[in-house]
């Protein structure tokens, strides 16, 4: 379940983690790469760079606030899961 980016912020990183975006990807520099580059197209580099901000996050301590990038990427997702656009 995708989880609403309006809704119990909590669930994004959980959701954010059924993906291993650095094995997808081939490693942590084309992750790192597709999410700052903010060029997603498939529904598979979204979730690779929803990986990457959970990641950013958690290396960050906390100091990074990646909620609206977050909140795109979330909306996104659920907008290729109900146009069916699954790649």
């Amino acid at each position: 379940m995708i989880p609403d980016p309006d809704g119990n912020w909590n669930q994004w990183e959980r959701f954010a983690h059924t993906i291993n975006g650095y094995e997808v990807q081939s490693g942590f520099e084309p992750c790192a790469d597709l999410a700052n580059g903010r060029q997603t197209k498939t529904l598979t580099e979204l979730n690779c760079s929803l990986f990457f901000e959970a990641r950013r996050e958690r290396h960050s301590g906390g100091f990074t606030d990646v909620s609206d990038v977050v909140k795109q990427l979330l909306r996104e997702i659920r907008r290729k899961i109900a146009d069916e656009e699954l790649d």
